[in-house]
């Protein structure tokens, strides 16, 4: 390219504050601004409640920003399942010692249900039965946590298909009502296991 065609772009991107990539600024850096610095804790507990947090966040913002739904469904889709992955892991976790991997919510669901049942009085059979429910809806539409990161899955094969439309205030209000029994339960694993 010219080198006066650089310049010119150079100078474009300045006057109009578009970022340019410089080498040798690290991507990662401790933190410096206190009103936006992070504190990186090694507990899937803050991951879960920070993915369902950054979901309900992006469901604000699509509701009160016209045109940001439809860019928005696939990270809420997604940092929704991971909430419940990661929820389900941490009870099994906090109840049993062992740490679980694997993307397969129905498979954890196995393991957390009789957990759940023993744990809180938060919950009746009813709302664990409704809880249940939900699980294996999204099983359905996203059996190995692709399907709000890609458009194909690893066989190429569409995700998502059949669904055309999401009420992200619907999906928001029943992920609300999942974490209570889920909240519930992690609280009373955590506080039975504190009087140990």
């Amino acid at each position: 390219m010219d080198e006066k065609i650089k310049k010119k772009i150079r100078r474009l991107r300045e006057q109009y504050g578009i970022p340019t990539a410089e080498k040798g600024v690290p991507l990662f850096r401790p933190g410096v601004d206190e009103s936006c610095m992070a504190t990186v804790y090694p507990s899937n507990d803050i991951r879960a409640l920070g993915f369902k947090s950054a979901a309900d966040k992006l469901v604000n913002i699509a509701a009160n920003e016209p045109g940001y739904a439809d860019y928005l469904v696939y990270s809420v889709l997604y940092l929704y399942r991971m909430y419940i992955e990661l929820r389900l892991k941490t009870i099994i976790e906090s109840a049993k010692q062992i740490s679980r991997t694997g993307h397969k919510l129905e498979q954890l669901w196995e393991e957390v249900k009789p957990i759940m049942e023993r744990s809180s009085q938060w919950f009746d059979d009813q709302e664990l039965a409704a809880v249940e429910e939900k699980i294996k809806e999204f099983c359905k539409i996203d059996p190995f946590s692709d399907a709000g990161r890609y458009a194909t899955n690893i066989k190429g094969e569409p995700t998502l298909e059949g669904m055309q439309t999401v009420d992200l205030k619907h999906l928001k209000q029943v992920m609300d009502s999942l974490s209570t029994p889920f909240e519930g339960s992690y609280t009373a694993i955590f506080e039975d296991r504190q009087g140990e």
